[in-house]
């Protein structure tokens, strides 16, 4: 037999280690939904930005010409 390359040992250790948490991730969610517990959430990760709390601008003294 010939010998993997080190890049195919790490892509399945890569992908032994992504098939255990993803068996985790579902035994996880099984136990929730029969608990009916919903579990404190966890944000890491957000693709909006967070709201800014900025007072508005107040508008000079001078009125506009309409």
């Amino acid at each position: 037999m010939y010998r993997r390359p080190r890049f195919l040992e790490v892509l399945l250790t890569i992908r032994e280690e992504m098939a255990r948490e993803a068996d985790y991730d579902v035994d996880f969610f099984v136990e929730m939904v029969r608990s009916g517990i919903q579990p404190a959430t966890d944000v890491r990760y957000e693709i909006a930005e967070p709201p800014t709390n900025k007072p508005s601008k107040k508008q000079s003294g001078k009125k506009s010409a309409k």
